[in-house]
């Protein structure tokens, strides 16, 4: 696997590219705060060096002026939302890294979680339940340049 500095380089050269630009560690602390918990240190790499990145078709959510990128919000939104009684609820120990086109959300799981780091699809097409998953953030950026 590519290096977390040498992939997130790559996201520069994907079409359509735009990021917020660096983010601070108290803006960062900030943002756990507001949905209590801890983020993986990666995910925090990736929110000092670009905030959050867009291109053609994608996001991955992190800090923005626009505030369809914030993660915080994305995910506050999503803990809130009412759902159908046979739908799984949102963990509450992670954040909505992107919207899944075809109904549901990639979710990264805080310090706080047995799941520490990984990266989980979950899909409405399932009832919320999880359809996919990566064993880091690191392979799930990975993923994510091959789109």
């Amino acid at each position: 696997m590519r290096s977390l500095d040498v992939m997130l380089d790559q996201f520069t050269e994907k079409e359509g590219f735009e990021c917020f630009g660096e983010l601070n560690d108290v803006s960062i602390h900030e943002m756990e705060n507001q949905l209590g918990l801890s983020f993986p240190e990666p995910y925090k790499v990736f929110l000092r060096k670009y905030g959050y990145v867009e291109w053609f078709g994608h996001t991955i959510y992190g800090y923005s002026e626009d505030e369809d990128y914030l993660t915080v919000e994305r995910t506050l939104e999503l803990r809130e939302d009412e759902i159908p009684s046979d739908f799984e609820k949102i963990p509450q120990n992670g954040c909505v890294l992107e919207r899944y086109a075809g109904g549901g959300y990639y979710f990264l799981f805080s310090n706080e979680s047995e799941r520490s780091g990984q990266v989980a699809l979950f899909i409405d097409e399932l009832f919320g339940k999880e359809a996919q998953s990566w064993t880091t953030f690191e392979a799930f950026l990975e993923y994510m340049l091959s789109l």
